[in-house]
């Protein structure tokens, strides 16, 4: 059956709440009102995230820490060598930028992020409303994985979060045109508008991504347990989202430590096996500290 699409009100239509006025008088000031503000965020999505990257090149005490964290060593701190990683490491200095801006606290305890948001009171950072109604609420925006579900091409795309399934509709026509089904991102997800009736808003993809192909997601998953794990050692209660705010960092560490030229799963065997010796983890101890019975444990139990 053919859908039809929907007859656009007319201003001198009767308004479509059947309160017998019409629509310009009715609920066509409020609607446009509506659109007027979604289009005034999307505007300061694009606008914002280079003030807070030209932000973080301003704190360049920070940048050698930082770099050797998110780089887990493999390149040694310099102005020039975080030029070369933008091609090296795919886009590598704007997601090493990003993160730095967005995940890393700082002496005070706080991401730049926070700081910003809270210097927008004296007048320490310049933005105008629409940035800062986005600015607080990205605040809570960390570095994580998600698996492409749908893609709608160059229109936009749903991912599904790695950790807990959550599902986000993302609004990112670059990426709805070189992503895949299956596929695995390693990004921030900013919030922004909220379409009329949505129950959550549209989110972009700040800054660069990591993209990866669609057998990583498992061992990436398994990966970032052994992390989870190992916070559970001192707090049994430790979530993803305390992962995330105190090593997020480690994703990264995935990323780099793939083949680039072709996919090679003894690799991603050997980065779990690496990390759990790192982390002076067992296969039994990650699935007591998790929660899990092994294979074994359940038929020994029948």
């Amino acid at each position: 059956m053919v859908k039809l699409a929907a007859k656009k009100i007319g201003r001198n239509d009767p308004c479509h709440c059947g309160s017998g006025r019409k629509y310009k008088d009715c609920h066509l000031p409020a609607e446009a009102a509506v659109r007027s503000e979604q289009l005034r965020l999307r505007q300061a999505q694009d606008t914002l995230l280079p003030k807070i990257i030209e932000a973080a090149q301003s704190i360049p005490d920070e940048f050698p820490p930082a770099f050797d964290r998110f780089w887990n060593g493999k390149y040694e701190y310099g102005l020039e060598q975080l030029e070369k990683l933008n091609t090296v490491e795919d886009r590598g200095a704007e997601r090493f930028l990003t993160w730095l801006a967005f995940d890393v606290c700082q002496a005070d305890g706080r991401t730049l992020v926070d700081q910003l948001d809270d210097a927008v009171e004296s007048g320490g950072f310049d933005v105008d409303p629409f940035e800062r109604q986005l600015l607080t609420q990205w605040r809570q925006v960390r570095l994580r994985p998600y698996v492409v579900a749908e893609v709608r091409r160059g229109k936009g795309l749903s991912l599904r979060s790695l950790f807990d399934d959550a599902m986000y509709e993302v609004a990112d026509y670059g990426a709805s045109k070189r992503l895949s089904p299956g596929e695995v991102v390693v990004g921030h997800l900013t919030p922004a508008d909220t379409a009329p009736g949505a129950a959550a808003p549209t989110y972009y993809l700040a800054g660069a991504a990591a993209q990866l192909t669609d057998d990583t997601a498992e061992k990436l998953l398994e990966f970032a347990e052994l992390h989870l794990a190992d916070m559970r050692r001192r707090a049994p209660d430790a979530t993803w989202d305390d992962m995330v705010n105190e090593r997020s960092e480690v994703l990264n560490h995935f990323v780099i430590a793939l083949p680039q030229e072709q996919r090679d799963p003894t690799v991603m065997e050997r980065i779990i096996a690496d990390g759990r010796i790192g982390l002076q983890l067992t296969t039994e101890s990650v699935a007591a500290l998790l929660g899990r019975v092994l294979p074994s444990d359940e038929e020994e139990s029948h």
